[in-house]
């Protein structure tokens, strides 16, 4: 009998550490599935579809955009700005350095991105260059849904001025 405790001990240290990389594997299925769908967060604006951006946003979603006007919270009020929106152009999004960050629990995300924005509107090409956006993802009934969602762009220079100082 006592010869089985050792081997017992060890058993279970294999399962342990076996359960622990489940887990680290379960947070990587998350970040990848989280991956994909901001990655696919504009597709109601490329396919002009505004129940795919009903469905893109969660209810009590929270919308910065790069106007001074733009600050809504709630589907009611972003819907305006999103109908509005939709009548823009071949808009073709072309984003790069995604980063996420992805909550213990695996359902619940921030990101940051910086993208460019190409469009036309009335038939006039556009372009936007560096783009700024961050937001939250969060599972809400078993779906990817957007939380708050903010977009940016840089200005040049400082806008408040202080020296880099080093340490």
């Amino acid at each position: 009998m006592m010869r089985i405790y050792p081997f017992l001990f060890v058993l279970s240290l294999l399962f342990s550490c076996d359960s622990n990389k489940s887990g680290s594997n379960d947070i990587d299925t998350a970040k990848e599935d989280a991956r994909k769908y901001i990655e696919s967060q504009f597709d109601f604006f490329v396919n002009s579809s505004l129940d795919e951006a009903k469905n893109t946003f969660s209810d009590d979603a929270v919308l910065i955009g790069t106007d001074e006007a733009e600050y809504y919270t709630g589907w009611d009020e972003i819907k305006p700005s999103i109908v509005g929106q939709l009548s823009i152009e071949n808009p073709k999004f072309s984003p790069r350095d995604l980063n996420i960050f992805m909550s213990a629990g695996g359902d619940m995300a921030s990101y940051t991105q910086k993208l460019d924005f190409t469009f036309s509107v009335a038939g006039e090409p556009g372009e936007i260059k560096d783009v700024r956006n961050s937001g939250v993802i969060k599972k809400v009934d078993g779906e990817w849904k957007i939380i708050q969602i903010h977009w940016s762009m840089g200005v040049k220079g400082q806008v408040v001025e202080y020296e880099m100082k080093e340490e």
